[in-house]
């Protein structure tokens, strides 16, 4: 079974490439839903974006992100690939304290977050304002989001199988590289 992290920014593509894929692959692929969107959408309080909440809440998300993931490799252990909505390591661009802080805060190292994915595909966002918008979940403004997702690309970059989508507006489009790009990790071409 694969490990495969499914990141970028705020509003790449990555929920309808998750949606796509599981309708396509069923039971050959597991998912391991986003940590952060359970934790603030279950009510975890983000009323200020301060470093004290941000901490509790990147613990909450990284400890929940590598639980999500275990779940999902017991929960259907036929299953080809555990496609996961962010990894573990998204989080260290969101620590308050730098990413130093983050590895020595989770006992870990960018090389240990690396061997726990086979692969990495990183969905890069539209740069255009009519494309994002803000929730209850998301909160970033837009310059915030696009620096958001160029950290995370940086971030995984030294990933031995990192894979770009390239920014586009036609969701569908992204959506459908990456299946080619999952069925190419399935049959063993990548």
């Amino acid at each position: 079974m694969k490990k495969i992290v499914l990141t970028g920014g705020p509003a790449s593509g990555k929920t309808t490439a998750l949606s796509i894929l599981k309708e396509e692959y069923g039971t050959d692929i597991e998912l391991a839903k986003e940590a952060a969107t359970l934790v603030y959408g279950g009510g975890f309080p983000r009323n200020d974006n301060s470093a004290r909440h941000t901490y509790h809440a990147q613990r909450i998300i990284y400890f929940t992100t590598k639980e999500l993931e275990a779940l999902a490799e017991e929960i259907n252990p036929t299953a080809k690939i555990v496609l996961c909505d962010r990894g573990s390591l998204d989080g260290a661009v969101y620590w308050p304290y730098g990413q130093e802080d983050f590895f020595k805060t989770f006992n870990t190292s960018i090389g240990a977050e690396y061997e726990r994915y086979y692969a990495v595909i990183h969905m890069s966002p539209p740069k255009e304002a009519k494309f994002y918008q803000n929730t209850s979940v998301r909160t970033e403004t837009l310059e915030r989001a696009l620096q958001v997702d160029e950290d995370i690309l940086k971030l995984w970059q030294g990933h031995p199988r990192h894979i770009v989508i390239p920014e586009s507006n036609d969701y569908v489009k992204k959506a459908l590289i990456v299946r080619k790009t999952i069925r190419q990790i399935i049959n063993g071409e990548i």
